[in-house]
């Protein structure tokens, strides 16, 4: 019997897979978290573009940029990767006071997706040579919510986490 406890003792099958089992979570989750990244930044980069784009438009006075609705779907249509972008949009758009700036209160709002209806929550086409600050706010869901970076993002009333492009533009005289 003790002989048999020694050869037991001494056998060094199973060994790869004790390594195996304790090293594999920890570079899943490492492999997951680096996809989760990955793609948040492609979609923070195509909202960028997206407006960078639409914005060069309304800058130059294009009338039908006027409407929130028709800004919202004109940056939708640029931005490729953000899933369901017009039902998780929230824009604001305002006049800044260049001499007494002060950034909208209570930072940047996204939508509210426990809520049937969002309204636009600050929305002024401004004047001729007037500058204004513009603001998006797109609510995405993580792709791996119980792993990594899914789960330490900062969520926003309605779940998801918000991502948010703004721009400073003048109005060109017309």
């Amino acid at each position: 019997m003790i002989n048999r406890i020694k050869r037991f003792l001494h056998l060094e099958s199973g060994v790869a897979s004790v390594e195996f089992s304790l090293m594999f979570p920890i570079f899943m989750v490492i492999f997951l978290m680096s996809g989760e990244l990955g793609i948040i930044q492609m979609r923070q980069a195509m909202l960028e573009r997206a407006m960078d784009i639409v914005v060069r438009d309304l800058r130059l006075g294009k009338p039908e940029l006027r409407d929130p609705e028709v800004l919202k779907q004109a940056v939708c249509d640029e931005a490729l990767l953000i899933v369901d972008c017009m039902e998780n949009m929230q824009l604001e758009m305002g006049p800044i006071n260049p001499r007494g700036f002060t950034v909208y209160q209570g930072g940047t709002r996204c939508i509210d997706r426990t809520q049937e209806s969002n309204p636009v929550i600050n929305y002024t086409s401004g004047s001729n040579n007037e500058p204004m600050l513009l603001r998006f706010c797109v609510l995405h869901d993580p792709i791996f919510p119980a792993v990594g970076l899914g789960k330490i993002l900062p969520s926003s009333p309605g779940q998801g986490y918000p991502m948010i492009a703004s721009t400073f533009f003048v109005n060109e005289p017309t």
